[in-house]
């Protein structure tokens, strides 16, 4: 599978480092890790726990970048999960899920009960695009809709970021005309889904993404969208929840 850092994802990723920093755990579950980015920045800052996704090469090159015996890394889907962590998060995996409150309910059993729930999915119907198709997508959320499903999950919602102002905004036309004419009649969406792990736009820019997108060429996009953090401006959300209390006498 191929992969590479785009804008969009950098702003993602560091959405996900900020929210993490308010948080007090080092015990993770990753659920649909794809190609294990995320997961080998959270093993160098001393995170330890599990990364999991359907996708069999995903989970092989998961493995070769992580590389590290604190993180594992299984095929496995949320529903094999037995053990609680501290940390879960799911990135841009609610919206390929057919019953999203049934997933989130999921990753409510794999949470502590006073830990912390990290998920991003994509914004706004009306930015619908190629793109979305090619990946498998079944929706995308408005703020008060997230809302509401994770409160129904059993949640209680600390904030919901919107991230990506601006070059997500600017990129997204880009990835939409790069995939409009690639075919999808014979793709069905499981396999979209499983796909959209790894990157397949343009991968021959593959080197130039590297040079032009990292930390540091960066570093002025991830300040500046968290002035938008509160607005509805960007291409997704990022919402940080934890358990609602359950009453002493309803515990067993």
């Amino acid at each position: 599978m191929e992969w590479y850092p785009t804008p969009s994802y950098l702003v993602k990723r560091q959405a996900i480092l900020d929210a993490l920093a308010t948080v007090p755990y080092r015990s993770v579950l990753e659920v649909g890790c794809g190609m294990g980015d995320l997961l080998s920045v959270l093993a160098s800052r001393g995170f330890s726990g599990l990364g999991i996704d359907v996708a069999k090469e995903a989970v092989a090159a998961a493995r070769q970048q992580v590389d590290n015996q604190a993180i594992a890394v299984e095929q496995l889907d949320i529903t094999e999960v037995k053990q609680r962590y501290e940390v879960v998060i799911a990135s841009e995996v609610m919206e390929h899920c057919p019953d999203d409150l049934g997933f989130l309910r999921e990753l409510r059993r794999c949470l502590i009960d006073n830990g912390y729930l990290i998920i991003t999915v994509p914004a706004h119907m009306a930015k619908w695009g190629a793109n979305d198709d090619l990946c498998g997508h079944i929706r995308r959320y408005e703020r008060d809709d997230l809302r509401r499903k994770i409160e129904q999950a059993g949640f209680e919602p600390l904030f919901i970021h919107s991230y990506g102002v601006p070059i997500y905004n600017v990129m997204k036309p880009f990835y939409d005309r790069a995939v409009k004419r690639q075919s999808l009649e014979s793709v069905d969406l499981a396999e979209r889904t499983k796909s959209s792990s790894g990157m397949r736009l343009l991968p021959r820019l593959k080197t130039v993404f590297a040079l032009c997108f990292n930390n540091i060429t960066m570093a002025p996009f991830y300040g500046l969208q968290r002035l938008f953090y509160a607005s509805d401006l960007g291409n997704g959300y990022l919402a940080v929840a934890r358990p609602k209390s359950v009453p002493e006498a309803t515990r067993s």
